[in-house]
């Protein structure tokens, strides 16, 4: 069986996941909403709790969100000069958000879960928390086009729950305080349920997309943040690390490459449908940048994450 064949399989029930998701909401008309504050509010915090408390923390660890959260904020601020006479109405701030980010979580976390080690994947937790934090702050001021002001931006930071759950694990981590061993086992079931609802939560995204609209040049800047940009910058600052810096690890550069490979994110249909700034334009890039993702991501998992760890060698309990 090929390498490709084989990451495929992996894989396979992810995607099978997504396409649950959008049968059921297609069919049974299952609420995004509900499924999305379970997974807001309860699930995302218990993973990042536990990602983060089976972690070790160092000094290179601790610098990711911040890292990054300046990478997306740089993406974001760069694709916005260069767009922002491309268009005379929201296109180009919906076009700068989309570049700094995409579906770290719902579609990236699950890849992590299933791909690395424990180690693996509490480092992509912690990269994971840069991408959080650009889009409640920057992210959200370029997208609401000056209606909502850097006061209910920092707001937005301070009422995130994975937040204070990465903060508690590392206070606990720090002291050194024990955590009982039937907690190993109830994270084991979290994890799945993480999963399944994570990937189904895509697809139920992807299910209330009623509204297309095609437009050329939007999906071209937005595909070029997103699948060429974001991984160039990342593997460039990999290889000057490699090569010279030597600051990061492998388990860094693994989770930096898996951040910067997966597609857009669903949440930018929701929140420009909130402030009005062409979710059809979003619901259409967001639909073909996942389909694109079903060859993309395994073959970027294949060529930059493979040949630098064993992805079949750790336990797992995550029911695939």
């Amino acid at each position: 069986m090929s390498v490709f064949a084989a990451i495929l399989l992996k894989l396979a029930p992810l995607y099978l996941n997504i396409l649950l998701g959008y049968i059921a909401g297609r069919l049974l008309k299952t609420p995004i909403d509900t499924i999305s504050r379970l997974m807001f509010f309860i699930i995302n915090p218990l993973i990042m709790f536990n990602g983060v408390l089976h972690t070790r923390i160092d000094a290179s660890v601790l610098s990711l969100p911040f890292v990054v959260f300046i990478l997306s904020c740089a993406l974001c601020l760069g694709i916005y000069q260069l767009v922002k006479h491309m268009w005379t109405d929201a296109s180009k701030n919906l076009v700068a958000f989309s570049a700094g980010t995409g579906n770290t979580g719902y579609f990236g976390l699950p890849l992590a879960l299933l791909l690395f080690d424990t180690q693996g994947e509490g480092v992509y937790m912690m990269a994971l928390l840069g991408v959080t934090i650009y889009e409640n702050t920057l992210g959200f001021y370029i997208l609401a086009k000056g209606t909502h002001g850097p006061t209910e931006c920092l707001k937005k930071l301070f009422l995130m729950p994975s937040l204070y759950a990465a903060l508690l694990a590392l206070s606990i981590t720090y002291f050194h305080i024990p955590m009982p061993e039937v907690f190993t086992e109830f994270m084991c079931h979290i994890k799945g349920t993480y999963t399944v609802l994570g990937m189904m939560t895509v697809g139920l995204g992807l299910a209330a997309l009623h509204h297309l609209e095609l437009d050329l040049k939007f999906l071209g800047v937005t595909f070029l943040s997103k699948f060429i940009l974001w991984p160039a910058i990342v593997l460039g600052l990999i290889f000057i690390d490699a090569h010279w810096l030597h600051i990061y690890s492998t388990d860094i550069h693994n989770a930096l490459i898996l951040l910067s490979i997966v597609p857009m994110a669903v949440n930018t249909v929701i929140i420009a449908a909130v402030v009005k700034a062409h979710p059809e334009k979003a619901a259409t890039a967001v639909l073909l940048s996942t389909f694109i993702a079903l060859l993309y991501v395994p073959l970027m998992v294949i060529y930059f994450i493979i040949n630098t760890t064993d992805l079949f060698v750790h336990e797992s309990c995550l029911p695939v």
